[in-house]
């Protein structure tokens, strides 16, 4: 038995979900709760959530965003997030 049919057997339904490709921030319609990724000279940063579509800041298109954690918090608790601006060609949604 091949090892691709034996993966079959242990997803029986669709196999295993494809993998998805980052896009832009400034390619998708709605932001806000989406799950984003952070591109910074030291490297990626994963965890992160959009608190608000993208805005247009002093400097150009900005978007708002905050760690996982903040976010949850603000929703269950209203507390304000501690947010950062962020620009929005160096952030990529998951």
């Amino acid at each position: 038995m091949s090892d691709s049919d034996q993966e079959q057997r242990r997803y029986p339904y669709f196999g295993v979900p494809p993998a998805r490709q980052p896009r832009p921030a400034s390619c998708v319609p709605t932001l806000r709760g989406k799950r984003v990724v952070l591109s910074t000279p030291e490297g990626f940063v994963y965890d992160m959530r959009a608190i608000s579509e993208l805005q247009r800041g002093p400097s150009g298109e900005e978007v708002v965003i905050v760690s996982e954690e903040d976010y949850y918090r603000w929703m269950f608790t209203h507390q304000p997030p501690r947010s950062k601006s962020f620009p929005a060609h160096l952030v990529w949604i998951e």
